[in-house]
């Protein structure tokens, strides 16, 4: 009686992950949080600088959600990033200051397939 409980509990259990997306499948739902890493990339210059820093920054790192994720950049004559997707968990992007243009902030908006969004927040800035 109790084995036979345990499997009637297992198999309702193992419907209810399929229904819900539970069960590792990127089309049905995001089967792990959504992140980027690092969130934040920040370039100071000194103070009394007539321009703020123009150059790599850094490699941006995406996991969770469900792939593939759209990069939505918000400040495009500042910030340059070297692709427009990335197609899987775990992969990334670089990001690039621009034109000496000073941000503080500026964002990259990352979309993953069911249209869940993080913020990837920049500075570029003379000073602190």
């Amino acid at each position: 009686m109790i084995r036979l409980t345990i499997t009637a509990l297992l198999a309702l259990t193992t419907a209810a992950l399929n229904g819900c997306g539970g069960g590792g499948d990127d089309e049905a739902g995001s089967p792990t949080v959504f992140s980027v890493s690092p969130s934040t990339l920040t370039a100071n210059v000194a103070s009394g600088s007539t321009s703020c820093y123009a150059g790599y920054v850094g490699t941006i790192f995406v996991y969770g959600g469900a792939a593939p994720y759209r990069l939505d950049n918000t400040a495009p004559d500042a910030v340059q990033l070297d692709r427009s997707t990335v197609d899987s968990r775990g992969g990334s992007f670089n990001v690039s200051f621009i034109n000496g243009i000073c941000i503080a902030p500026a964002t990259i908006n990352v979309v993953d397939k069911l249209d869940n969004v993080v913020t990837l927040t920049l500075n570029n800035k003379i000073g602190n």
